[in-house]
């Protein structure tokens, strides 16, 4: 069997039950879910949702340590929502609205597409997380906050994919084994295994097995503002300076003492958007570090660390020539998708509704302008 064919059987089981509970909410009882191998997180072509490898490995729940169920739980519903999202909300089943709205996008001929479909996660990613377009409106309630989470999670876990390292790791004793275990076997074996070895995958193994478990698939840790806020071990609270900030050397690995967010409140729980880090009794811009693997010592950047976190003029130079100009519309997508949460859900300062959202905008701007500009 092609890898790209694989349905849902090849899906994790709480992914799958996900999927066919929002396919009933969402009116969708037909569509059928495709899982790719890509890493392209995922697609849809108004007749089939397809997710990809990096967002199928978010919902392997063994894979995340030290992770709240809150978080941990509601990725796989807010990784398949995000597919449904673009059937039931935007662009919808009118490709034709699609592409007449790309062309219509003063950008280069090249990054169209990408500009458009960013827009589109923009409108999206607010419908899913709103609860906008479940047709049973007794359970928005229910889902609604798990959106939410889910997409909070899909920004701040901490993505460790020293796959080879921690195999070693694990090898040596100084890991917990959570490879898969199949019914009366042993950990570290599959279902369906090769006959020879039921340490192999066979041809019939589902797939998601295969990438659970330390030195088989990514590994997945809180953010650094909420290790530190709910005390977790230093290995959870370590970051990698980027950028020498006064006494702080880049290179260098340091613990966070404390965090701050962009309305200055210390030591919030929140899954959410961090200003500073204070590191021995200095503050720095959170975007001039990245979190470390708690396991394995290795960076481990959270998805808005990929777009937010600071890069060299020559850096920036080389992923604006590669990629285009699309890529600042995706840094101001979080800040936009995020000011839309604090009007909304989540409390910021003492503001409260739309208020909330500008001030977010505006306390957020010049860090937002430093990251475009390399500065």
């Amino acid at each position: 069997m092609v890898l790209q064919e694989l349905g849902e059987s090849n899906a994790p089981p709480n992914m799958v039950m996900a999927f066919k509970q929002l396919r009933v909410l969402y009116g969708e009882p037909l569509i059928p879910l495709k899982l790719g191998t890509d890493f392209h997180g995922g697609h849809t072509d108004m007749t089939q949702i397809e997710v990809g490898i990096d967002h199928m490995y978010l919902t392997i729940l063994p894979n995340h340590h030290n992770v709240p169920d809150k978080f941990k739980d509601s990725a796989a519903f807010f990784v398949v929502g995000h597919e449904f999202g673009h059937i039931v909300a935007h662009p919808g089943k009118e490709a034709k609205y699609w592409k007449a709205g790309a062309r219509e996008l003063p950008v280069e001929h090249f990054q169209k597409g990408r500009w458009f479909n960013a827009i589109s996660d923009i409108i999206v990613n607010w419908t899913v997380i709103t609860g906008t377009g479940i047709q049973v409106d007794a359970q928005i309630p229910f889902i609604q906050p798990q959106m939410l989470a889910g997409w909070q999670a899909s920004s701040f876990l901490r993505h460790c994919d020293n796959i080879e390292g921690h195999g070693k790791l694990l090898e040596e004793g100084k890991l917990k084994d959570n490879r898969y275990c199949p019914a009366g076997g042993l950990v570290g074996q599959y279902d369906n295994a090769d006959p020879k070895n039921p340490y192999v995958a066979g041809l019939d193994t589902p797939f998601w097995q295969t990438k659970q478990g330390h030195g088989r698939g990514e590994q997945y840790y809180p953010p650094i503002g909420y290790s530190v806020a709910a005390n977790l071990g230093d290995n959870y609270r370590k970051v990698m300076v980027l950028k020498s900030v006064g006494s702080l050397v880049k290179g260098r690995t340091y613990v966070v003492e404390g965090h701050r967010t962009y309305d200055n409140r210390e030591d919030s729980k929140e899954w959410e958007p961090i200003k500073d880090y204070k590191i021995n009794g200095e503050w720095i811009p959170a975007n001039k570090c990245v979190g470390i693997c708690p396991d394995c010592g290795e960076p481990a950047p959270t998805i808005w660390d990929r777009w937010w976190n600071y890069k060299s003029k020559e850096k920036r130079e080389q992923i604006l020539k590669q990629q285009g100009s699309w890529t600042y519309l995706v840094i101001q997508m979080f800040a936009f998708e995020w000011a839309a949460v604090y009007s909304t859900y989540l409390p910021y300062g003492n503001k409260r509704g739309r208020d909330a959202g500008k001030q977010f905008l505006k306390d957020i701007a010049d860090e937002m302008d430093n990251v475009m500009r390399s500065s």
